[in-house]
C-alpha cells in the first residue's frame, strides 16, 4: 500500500506534467486565439459607423435615382432618332 509521501510524490509529478502540457500545448493555443480576436476587432472597429453608413445609403439611393432618369433620357433620345 502507499504511504502518505508516496502518494504526495505522485500527486506533484501528475501536476507537473500537468503544468508542462498546460504550457507546451493549451497556452500557445490560447495566445493564436488572442491574436485571432485581436485581428478581428480591429477590424470591426474599422467600419463605417451608423451616421456614415446612413449617409453613403442617402447618397447611393440618389444615384440610383439619377442612373435612371438618365437611362430614360437616353433611351428616349434613341427612339427620336
Amino acid at each position: 500500500m502507499l504511504d502518505e509521501k508516496d502518494l504526495q510524490a505522485i500527486d506533484e509529478l501528475i501536476a507537473r506534467r500537468l503544468g508542462v502540457v498546460v504550457e507546451a500545448d493549451i497556452m500557445p493555443k490560447f495566445d493564436l486565439l488572442a491574436d485571432g480576436l485581436a485581428s478581428v476587432n480591429e477590424k470591426l472597429n474599422a467600419l463605417p459607423g451608423p451616421d456614415l453608413l446612413d449617409k453613403m445609403q442617402e447618397e447611393l439611393d440618389l444615384h440610383h435615382q439619377m442612373l435612371k432618369r438618365h437611362t430614360k433620357k437616353i433611351n428616349a433620345l434613341k427612339r427620336a432618332q
